[in-house]
């Protein structure tokens, strides 16, 4: 994929989180825990080379697992440096170091217009605020290894429905282009979630079918139609944190008023939900 001159959002990504795929051992060594996390591990490889060709200046990540209950939280601390162990997993994601900048004055660009819009919103900037797997591991095992692209966490938000999740996918896209920055938005979480214990296991067929449903209008850049069916596929396939990043994607892909071109790399489970891979880039 030849870098486009493209300022504003330049790529959006759905992509995954769950400690069967990002991990050290599976992303740098390709030690997987059961055949059926291949696809997925292999599509998240292909997700950081399609980041690599883009090319951003700033990956804006919403993680289903950075969690706010009342304001949503985007983190504009300048360099974002820790030792990550995940509270979920610690036998699992224990002692990784990340050390990444960030970018303040988009964070504090998104946050004014979040403001203006009358969203309840903080923006965080200090060393200590605490990042989690879903926002850090995806990066540093795939899609940014070398760990040199800025990077601007938002949290999902618990009171804030649908309507406000994409709303703020709007802000990000806005914020994006109105200071010039060549930017990425990656919504880290599973479409369907109904979870069961034993990692291999995926979905049921019918939360599949919606799984599949949902990508196929996103391969077609039908995204006006993804966003008027997402409550409905939301009550139907219970994704993660109840679709609010599929919404706040959503959001941004349909501000900026451009079709992207998708590439669906994967597909596959962890613990019963569906985790698809897909990468798109402004056309």
């Amino acid at each position: 994929m030849a870098r486009r001159i493209t300022m504003g959002l330049a790529g959006v990504y759905l992509s995954v989180h769950t400690p069967r795929y990002c991990t050290y051992d599976a992303a740098f060594a390709g030690k997987l825990a059961h055949p059926n996390f291949q696809a997925v591990r292999d599509g998240m490889v292909a997700q950081g080379r399609h980041v690599a060709a883009l090319t951003p200046d700033v990956i804006v990540i919403n993680s289903c697992h950075l969690v706010a209950t009342f304001p949503t939280v985007v983190d504009g601390t300048p360099r974002h440096e820790g030792v990550l162990t995940a509270q979920e997993a610690p036998e699992l994601i224990h002692g990784v170091a990340y050390d990444f900048p960030g970018d303040f004055e988009l964070a504090a660009a998104m946050i004014e217009g979040g403001r203006a819009a009358g969203l309840p919103c903080t923006l965080a900037n200090d060393v200590h605020y605490p990042l989690d797997y879903g926002t850090v591991m995806p990066l540093v095992c795939y899609l940014d290894r070398a760990q040199r692209i800025a990077a601007v966490p938002v949290s999902v938000c618990l009171s804030a429905d649908l309507g406000e999740s994409f709303a703020w996918g709007r802000h990000i896209a806005r914020a994006a282009a109105a200071l010039g920055r060549r930017a990425a938005f990656v919504a880290s979480g599973s479409v369907s979630h109904k979870l069961v214990r034993g990692p291999e296991r995926w979905p049921g067929a019918a939360e599949q079918e919606l799984d599949h449903r949902l990508a196929r209008l996103l391969a077609d850049g039908d995204y006006d139609k993804a966003w008027a069916w997402l409550p409905e596929y939301a009550e139907a396939a219970e994704p993660e944190m109840g679709g609010r990043h599929l919404a706040m994607m959503l959001g941004a892909l349909i501000e900026t008023g451009r079709r992207f071109e998708a590439t669906v790399h994967a597909y596959g489970p962890s613990s019963g939900s569906g985790n698809y891979v897909i990468s798109m880039a402004a056309a």
